[in-house]
């Protein structure tokens, strides 16, 4: 956003120079930068257009005679703009302009041109190409080009954070410089202005769908106006900052927006058809031409003015066509309202648009400033004798603001700042922001919160403000040497580290991913998520509950870029809220990974690929673990879901549940519209993972004595899982039993209906003595019964 100094100086004194404003604001946290893009051009003048004629050899040339101070010279000039009288930048012949484009006379279809009339784009000021470059009409005919640049660009490129709406406005940035300053903030004409009777109500009513839209409309009507050109001083002001100068009406309402940050908007009142005001939601099938004629279809998403049954404007962001002011207009009213800011914002980002307006409403404006500005608009009209203010407004105001206290203690304030500030200063400084401190004490401070400053929720954002204006340079640096980690407790970053690399040993890739997704999204789970207050837009309105969405939309964008067989995961935080408020918020660090697409691709030699399944990604988690010496691991069929896993089941160790495994629910890629086959997946519980892999792994010694193998075979129910099965079995079998692992499964119509045989291998070994078959065979016996107990399983 470009600010002018000399705008600025007219709230504040400013006798330092331009870049010493630029670092004090930047040191505010505005930041700014001093400067333009323009580079001087050698001869390049201030020239006068005396007379245009049409070339009588092209359609599209005109022949200007330009007065360059001390001489008439003819040049051709093809620019659609072109006029008599007109001031503009003329370069003689010889000027180099960017480009190394040296300036000669020529002959142009048959007539001489001595020099150039210049566009924007080529003295490389702006991209502006559309015509020549016209400069104000005090600009001195013969001066240096480059003076006259040098006096519009007074200028500094503000670079305004989102929390900080109220400073999209010389107002605003004033306020703070007179704050660091130590200055008094000018006062600003735009008290109102007494009248005895509201005459405003008889030309116009005010009706609101949803005063939750739009709490604040303000209606006004001035008659008699005469449309035309701006004086000088205001162009000046408009133009020193990039914006256009387009008629008396239309700059004044650019000019309050700029020196307030209050939008306004003023309609053509003869071409409305009714004299009620409606503000509501856009309808299905609706349309509306707006002031750049582009004819939008609007939606339920946009807050329109309408007038009857007829769109009017785009609330907060584009005036109609329709109702826009033009040469013919004689009365007018005038709009300063104040829109919802997430309705602004989901409205411009819906259609695509983004304008001066909407930058503004949908970051917060100022409800009192609406007030203000109507009667800053009003005002100018009067000096300028351009119209006759009709006595009073429309200002029904439904939804009234309410005002906000903020208390802030000493002890906050000086355990956050880590300084001790004086009470007169913090005292002083929150007053000159507009806070109102209703006690003066050297402890406590209660603030009354200014409309304009919507960032200011908290005390730390109290203590924000006073270290802002304190220095942060004037807080001394300390050092210090106490680690952050305790040396006898392992270090959960490296643990991290050697997780992430033995993901990547195994083929996975690492993916991170925004932590905020969609409402339609994240209620697929059925989890109660995290909301965000304000969002950005619609597709980042809640904290993720899952790491699924994201992984599936890298394995969508991968498929659709030829790259369908891949290997993935993330590790971060998901969210849950158990009960209302910030401390029903729960938050778990996962990781969690997905395969899909070939292990093994089919080749000449290998007819038949592998796919990606859940026995191959099994094998990934059992190999991530056994390199983590986590030991013990079981898989159990869970009925339920898992976080959006289906056919899940449980990874256990110890008793400790470390997460699911299973295939990736197809809701996720169904809502999503993801061309994507499928998809296996798991969530281990991050922290629990972490702190079993850093428990110092236990040496034993070997021990001497033999092994001693066994084969069991049961025949048993084909829904009966093996999972469950080798548990029972490791259950029962004492100490001298080390490991147990099925080795073949056996499906046969001669077994029976739906049953299958497996075959389980056991390993028995004694750390004390060589074991003998009565040692053995007492286990296995046991192993038998408990079995044919619990599964109706018959040794074969």
């Amino acid at each position: 956003m470009k600010i002018s100094i000399d705008w600025l100086k007219e709230f504040v004194d400013l006798n330092i120079s331009s870049q010493k404003v630029a670092d004090i604001l930047t040191m505010l946290g505005l930041e700014a930068e001093y400067g333009t893009n323009y580079s001087n051009i050698d001869g390049l003048i201030v020239g006068e257009i005396k007379e245009c004629t049409k070339h009588p050899n092209a359609d599209r040339l005109t022949l200007c005679k330009v007065f360059n101070g001390k001489k008439t010279l003819s040049v051709v000039c093809g620019a659609p703009n072109v006029d008599k009288g007109q001031k503009i930048a003329y370069a003689p012949v010889g000027t180099t302009l960017p480009g190394e484009v040296t300036i000669s006379k020529v002959k142009i279809r048959g007539e001489v041109s001595e020099g150039m009339i210049c566009s924007e784009r080529e003295l490389k000021i702006s991209d502006e190409h559309d015509g020549i470059m016209i400069l104000n009409q005090q600009a001195k005919v013969g001066s240096n080009f480059n003076n006259y640049v040098k006096s519009l660009n007074n200028t500094l490129e503000l670079d305004i954070t989102p929390n900080r709406p109220d400073c999209f406005s010389h107002l605003g940035v004033s306020r703070d410089l007179s704050a660091k300053l130590n200055k008094t903030l000018k006062p600003f004409d735009a008290d109102p202005i007494p009248y005895k009777k509201n005459e405003a109500e008889k030309y116009i009513s005010l009706k609101f769908e949803n005063p939750d839209d739009c709490p604040r409309y303000i209606a006004g009507i001035v008659k008699n106006v005469k449309v035309g050109p701006s004086p000088d001083w205001l162009v000046n002001r408009l133009e020193s900052i990039g914006q256009r100068s387009i008629n008396n009406l239309v700059d004044i309402s650019n000019f309050v927006m700029m020196e307030l940050g209050q939008p306004t908007h003023i309609f053509d009142y003869d071409k409305l058809n009714s004299k009620q005001i409606l503000i509501r939601r856009g309808k299905k099938g609706e349309s509306l031409t707006t002031l750049d004629e582009i004819k939008r279809n609007v939606s339920p998403n946009e807050l329109l003015i309408t007038n009857g049954k007829s769109p009017l404007a785009l609330a907060g962001i584009m005036g109609g066509l329709d109702s826009a002011v033009s040469a013919q207009t004689k009365t007018i009213l005038i709009e300063s309202a104040y829109f919802d800011a997430p309705t602004i914002r989901k409205g411009a980002k819906s259609l695509g648009m983004s304008t001066d307006a909407s930058k503004r409403f949908e970051r917060g404006a100022d409800p009192n400033a609406s007030e203000s500005a109507f009667w800053r608009v009003i005002k100018l009209i009067e000096d300028l004798s351009i119209g006759d203010w009709v006595p009073g407004m429309v200002d029904p105001y439904p939804k009234k603001l309410i005002e906000t206290q903020i208390s802030l203690s000493r002890e906050k304030l000086d355990s956050l700042s880590g300084v001790k500030i004086k009470s007169d200063f913090v005292h002083d400084i929150l007053n000159k922001i507009g806070c109102n401190v209703n006690n003066k004490s050297e402890n406590q401070w209660l603030c009354d919160i200014p409309s304009w400053r919507p960032d200011l929720e908290r005390d730390v954002d109290l203590i924000e403000e006073i270290i802002r204006f304190y220095g942060y340079d004037k807080i001394p640096s300390k050092y210090h040497y106490q680690s952050i980690m305790n040396a006898n407790e392992p270090d959960p970053h490296k643990c991290l580290d050697k997780i992430i690399s033995i993901m990547a040993g195994l083929g996975f890739s690492q993916v991170f991913n925004n932590s905020l997704q969609s409402k339609d999204i994240i209620s697929l789970l059925k989890i109660k998520s995290v909301k965000i207050m304000n969002p950005l837009s619609d597709t980042m309105s809640e904290l993720r509950t899952s790491l699924f969405p994201g992984l599936l939309e890298n394995i969508d964008f991968n498929y659709k870029n030829n790259n369908p067989d891949i290997m993935i995961f993330e590790w971060g935080n998901i969210y849950k809220q158990n009960k209302p408020g910030l401390k029903g918020i729960q938050e778990k660090l996962v990781i969690s990974g997905v395969v899909h697409g070939y292990l093994n691709k089919p080749t000449v030699h290998r007819k038949k690929g592998r796919r990606f399944n859940f026995n191959v990604l099994k094998g990934s988690v059992k190999n991530l673990m056994d390199r983590l010496s986590i030991k013990n691991l079981t898989f159990n069929q869970t009925k339920n879901k898992a976080d959006g896993l289906i056919n899940c089941f449980e990874i256990q160790s110890n008793n400790h549940q470390l997460g699911f495994i299973g295939k990736v629910d197809t809701i996720f890629s169904d809502k999503m519209h993801l061309d994507i086959n499928e998809v296996f997946g798991f969530q281990l519980d991050l922290d629990l993972l972490m702190e079993l892999a850093n428990k110092t792994p236990l040496f034993n010694s070997i021990v001497s004595y033999p092994l001693v193998e066994r084969d069991l075979n049961f025949v048993l129910e084909e829904n009966i899982l093996i999972g469950s099965l080798l548990s029972t079995v490791k259950e029962n079998g004492n100490d001298i039993l080390k490991s147990v692992d099925p080795i073949n499964i056996f499906r046969h119509n001669s077994l029976g209906n739906n049953k299958k045989s497996v075959t389980i291998n056991l390993v028995f070994q004694s750390s004390t003595k060589t074991l003998e078959d009565k040692d053995v065979n007492h286990v296995i016996d046991e192993i038998i019964r408990v079995i044919s107990n619990e599964y109706g399983a018959k040794l074969r």
